[in-house]
């Protein structure tokens, strides 16, 4: 069976409270995966766990009969209760090593790095799965994120052996400046979204990374 490092790679669908609303998020993810993406995430920085529950636990259940990862972002104790697939925490999220404590060595966790390379090495060494850089470009759903620059992937190529995530903007006119650095995954939110049409959107977007 494939490892499930393996699946680290490609497009990064997330989910968003407002473009993924409870109502339509199992849908619109089942379409996701039918279109080849290896991996998805579930972001909702404002539900309660308890809220939440029912619908990871069911988009982990999609995501195993599509051989996909579901990785949760900042909701360690979830990420357990539920055996998802991993984690994906932040500057402001649990630390690092105390997700790893809770969670073992069997779950993926990856970690936002932003414009940080010193960071990205710091937890690569700690034994994280991936790192995330960005915002390469303004961000519809996350407005005040800084943005960093494109040439801080060549860097992270050259000093780092674990798969390596962009973020933040990234859509069907960009993302080919984003591949030329050879990176992994591509996180996108927006625009896999737009005007429903995801399945062309992710074929565009595949398309560029050589996908």
């Amino acid at each position: 069976m494939m490892s499930k490092k393996a699946l680290l790679k490609g497009i990064y669908v997330l989910s968003d409270a407002i473009l993924t609303p409870k109502e339509t998020i199992m849908a619109q993810m089942e379409r996701v995966l039918k279109s080849g993406v290896s991996v998805i995430q579930f972001r909702d920085k404002y539900a309660s766990d308890e809220e939440i529950e029912p619908i990871c636990k069911a988009l982990q259940l999609l995501c195993n009969q599509h051989n996909a990862l579901l990785i949760i972002d900042d909701r360690a104790q979830l990420v357990k209760k539920i055996d998802a697939d991993g984690l994906h925490v932040g500057k402001d999220d649990m630390d690092y090593a105390e997700a790893r404590a809770l969670l073992g060595n069997d779950k993926i966790i990856g970690v936002s790095c932003y414009g940080n390379i010193a960071r990205a090495q710091k937890y690569e060494s700690l034994g994280a799965d991936y790192v995330a850089f960005g915002s390469f470009f303004p961000s519809p759903t996350k407005p005040n994120s800084p943005v960093v620059p494109l040439t801080i992937l060549k860097e992270a190529k050259a000093l780092l052996k674990l798969p390596i995530c962009a973020i933040g903007g990234i859509n069907n006119d960009n993302i080919s400046d984003v591949a030329r650095w050879g990176i992994e995954m591509y996180s996108v939110i927006s625009a896999v979204y737009k005007e429903d049409q995801i399945e062309q959107n992710i074929k565009m977007l595949a398309t560029q990374i050589g996908n």
